[in-house]
This record gives C-alpha cells, sequence and structure tokens, in this order.
C-alpha cells in the first residue's frame, strides 16, 4: 500500500531531526507544537513505524527514523530543484517585480505576503511603492508596476480589480472640537467644517461618488487638500486645523489630540480595497502573488 505523503510531513520530521526537539523545530518553522506533533503522528501513521522518541529533554530519533532521514533530506532538496527548474522555464528565473499601495490604508491592512513572496522567489528583486490609486491603476496599465493595492471603487480600464475587502468611514476629530463629545457623528455635526479631503485626480469615481452623498445629505464642508501621509495628516487634525473622514482600519495609527469617531453614513461613504493587476495573462511570478493575497485574505478575521 502506498503511503500519502507531502513535503509539509518531510520538511516537519526534518526540522525535528536536526533540532532534537519540537520546541525548536516549532521555532524554526514559526508554527504552534500541537500542529507540528499532529503532521509527525500522521507521518508515523503513514510509515507504520516510530521514526522519534519523545522525552523530557526532547526528541531522538528511532533506528527507522534514521534510516528514514536520508532520504527524507534527499526528497526535500530533489523538490526543491524542481520547483526552481519549473520556475525558470515558466518566466521565474528572476527579474524585478513592482508592488504597488494607496496610503489611503493603513500599511496593517494590506495583506502582509512580502517576505513569503521573497522566499518562493528568490531570484526576484522586490520593490513596493506608494502612489495614490489613479497613478498606480496608470502604472500598471503602463507595464511599470506589476500589482497594486488601490483603492476601490476606482476607474480601471485595461486592468482587473479584486475586492479584498471594504471599511466604513469613521470621522478622525481634534479632541477638543464640539463633535469629539459625541460617541457617534453625523455629517450635519460637521456642517462648514474645514475637512481634509483627498484630491480628485487621485481617485475621481470615489471622490465623486462620496460628492453626491454629501449633496444629498446637504452636507457643504471647508475642503482642505489632504496631505500625502496619513501621519502628517493625524499631526494637523491634533493642532486642531481639521478633521477628516478615513477608513476604519487607520484608527490603528493612535495620536495624542485626535479622536476617532463611527459616522452615522460612514457604510455608505466606505471605502474598499481591491488588488489590481493587468488584463494579460500573469506572469508565474504574478500569480504566485496573488494566490499568497488570496490565502491572506482568507484567514479568519482577516477581511472585513
Amino acid at each position: 500500500m502506498t503511503a500519502h505523503i507531502d513535503l509539509r510531513h518531510l520538511r516537519y520530521f526534518l526540522a525535528v531531526a536536526e533540532e532534537h526537539s519540537f520546541r525548536g523545530a516549532a521555532e524554526r518553522l514559526h508554527i504552534s507544537q500541537p500542529p507540528l506533533s499532529r503532521q509527525i503522528r500522521q507521518l508515523e501513521e503513514e510509515l507504520g513505524v516510530d521514526l522519534l522518541e519523545r522525552g523530557k529533554t526532547g526528541a531522538r530519533l528511532t533506528p527507522a527514523g534514521n534510516a528514514f532521514l536520508p532520504a527524507a533530506r534527499k526528497t526535500l532538496e530533489q523538490a526543491e530543484l524542481a520547483i526552481k527548474a519549473a520556475q525558470s522555464a515558466g518566466g521565474c528565473s528572476g527579474g524585478h517585480f513592482v508592488i504597488g499601495y494607496t496610503p489611503t490604508f493603513d500599511r496593517s491592512a494590506i495583506p502582509d505576503v512580502f517576505d513569503r513572496f521573497r522566499k518562493r522567489f528568490p531570484a526576484w528583486r522586490l520593490s513596493v511603492k506608494s502612489r495614490h490609486s489613479n497613478g498606480l491603476i496608470r502604472d500598471i496599465r503602463n507595464g511599470a508596476m506589476d500589482a497594486a493595492f488601490v483603492g476601490w471603487p476606482v476607474r480601471a480600464e485595461g486592468v482587473t480589480l479584486e475586492v479584498l475587502r471594504e471599511e466604513p468611514v469613521v470621522a478622525a476629530l481634534p479632541s477638543a472640537s464640539k463633535a469629539a463629545r459625541k460617541r457617534r457623528v453625523a455629517l450635519s455635526d460637521l456642517n462648514g467644517e474645514r475637512m481634509f479631503r483627498f484630491e480628485r485626480e487621485w481617485n475621481p469615481l470615489l471622490f465623486d461618488r462620496w460628492e453626491a452623498r454629501f449633496e444629498q445629505a446637504g452636507f457643504v464642508p471647508d475642503n482642505a487638500p489632504t496631505p500625502p501621509d496619513h501621519h502628517i495628516l493625524l499631526g494637523l487634525i491634533a493642532a486642531g486645523r481639521g478633521f477628516s473622514l478615513i477608513p476604519a482600519s487607520l484608527q490603528s495609527t493612535r495620536r495624542t489630540g485626535v479622536v476617532f469617531r463611527p459616522l452615522l453614513e460612514g457604510a455608505e461613504l466606505s471605502i474598499g480595497m481591491a488588488l489590481a493587476y493587468p488584463e494579460r495573462r500573469p506572469s508565474p511570478a504574478l500569480e504566485g502573488f496573488m494566490q499568497l493575497v488570496r490565502a491572506e485574505m482568507k484567514k479568519p478575521g482577516r477581511a472585513a
């Protein structure tokens, strides 16, 4: 009978064998001990033999484990060679991979897959650039960028969009302002106040959607241009220079003198995040990046 063994079983076994410890192997693999123990137990059950002796001082190989170790190591080495050969034949032999992101969102809201991409495609040089959504879409269309995390909705002719998350808008207010005394604010509470608002050229579609909702609510703010960096924006708000409507995720950036309040119309003015990439068939490197992003967004509590 053929045993059902995958590469993960072999990697986990090799880590324990080399570390002589389940704890050391778990730290090396960046996982907790219970799933590591389960994978090793599954491997032993598939083989029908004990590979490791567990003890208070660590783990050591059984005679079966000693016999299995060289072949397991060689199998992993051969698998790595096969992966590199496939990537090279598929156009992944190396190059410059450029990813963009909009500063509309805090970096913590952007799927953190960059280190995993570097490990998966070590021959590629990865650059990460920040621009506003309209410029990112233009860079992708012109071939200057491989993919980008952009605000949504956004005009994206010639570019494919995958919406990853959507966030309500909250009000970032000076802590000394009258509106900050409320637990929840409405646009009418902010009428006539100075509002830092993103430029229309950054994302015309989103700007116009907001403008239509403002008109519907009779909301007429005293518009001021938003600085491109949200840390500078929060500094201006803390100084009492005005307020801003921001994605809820930006609340993680704490600043003395600034309070965040839910907005009654926050869901109607929601901002989405989308992964943008060329319409043409993606390269193996781009396809790999997209797979990492999709897997990250499926994690419990990750997508909003």
